[in-house]
């Protein structure tokens, strides 16, 4: 009897050694411990390198973000075939501000997982979203509720008005002062040329807005174009086109233009007959040195 409890005990402890040894998980160290990243609508990305190394070797590793940070970052390289027992492999954490995020603190932890296996030990990520910095007027002109003149937007005809900056800005907002019946559409072109020359290379935003409910001619009503581009000082030209084909609507003149630390503004620009499938290349001829009706609105 006592040589059989002997026999048990004895493959007792054989099981549970082997059992301790299946479940052994490697020690995975991570340099940095914890990436910690600022975004903000200026700044909407960042890139952090981090490298990991096991104490033993592993298989077909990939990395796995937790829900709540994964919209936020991604990783190269996405598989590891090998990782031998103490040798750093380094990994790119690229950090991009999902659209409509609210400010914040999002944090999570990445898993290091071998084939089907979840390794303890994580890396912290710790990502801080910065509310946007308020809009401000940067450049522009008043927009009269009632002008001298309209100048229509309609089949061929275009209109540009130009503007260069001496100091670099984001633009989060484009208001135009326009006219119209409020159901046909315009297209707005934001270019860094205009004429025969110019190229879908010059083409830095393009969007399309609907002409307001003013009965046309030169009552005006406001349009306002939300967007994000940032341009480095520079020469540039709002340009507008339409296969409309009513010419009672179109885009006010200004009568004043306002006080602007970052830029100023040149003329105005119209084409009768101009390039249809592609406006900003038309030929322009100038109108004088009254610009059209708009305001530039974002951040320095």
């Amino acid at each position: 009897m006592n040589r059989f409890l002997t026999v048990i005990t004895f493959l007792l402890a054989i099981g549970l050694s082997n059992s301790s040894v299946a479940v052994a998980a490697p020690n995975i160290e991570w340099i940095p411990r914890e990436i910690e990243v600022t975004l903000s609508q200026q700044e909407p990305t960042d890139s952090v390198l981090a490298t990991f190394s096991s104490d033993i070797a592993l298989n077909q590793i990939t990395l796995e973000v937790v829900r709540g940070i994964s919209d936020f970052v991604t990783f190269e390289p996405g598989v590891i075939p090998n990782v031998q027992a103490g040798v750093s492999h380094t990994v790119a954490f690229n950090f991009s501000l999902p659209p409509g995020t609210k400010p914040g603190v999002y944090e999570g932890v990445v898993h290091v997982r071998s084939g089907h296996r979840t390794l303890p030990h994580t890396l912290k990520i710790k990502i801080t979203v910065e509310a946007a910095a308020p809009s401000e007027f940067l450049l522009g002109t008043d927009l009269p509720p009632h002008s001298a003149a309209e100048f229509a937007v309609a089949i061929s005809q275009s209109i540009a008005q130009g503007f260069s900056l001496t100091s670099p800005i984001s633009i989060t907002e484009l208001k135009l002062q326009m006219s119209g019946f409020g159901s046909d559409q315009f297209t707005v072109w934001v270019t860094n040329s205009i004429g025969p020359a110019t190229t879908q290379a010059n083409v830095l935003l393009q969007t399309t807005a609907t002409f307001p409910n003013t009965g046309g001619g030169t009552t005006g009503s406001t349009i306002s174009i939300p967007m994000t581009l940032s341009l480095p000082p520079g020469e540039y030209f709002i340009v507008l086109s339409s296969i409309q084909p009513s010419f009672l609507q179109g885009w006010l003149r200004s009568t004043t233009t306002l006080p602007s630390t970052m830029g100023s503004l040149s003329d105005m620009r119209f084409v009768i007959f101009g390039n249809v499938l592609f406006p900003p290349a038309s030929d322009f001829i100038t109108l004088g040195d009254r610009p059209a009706a708009f305001q530039i609105f974002g951040t320095q």
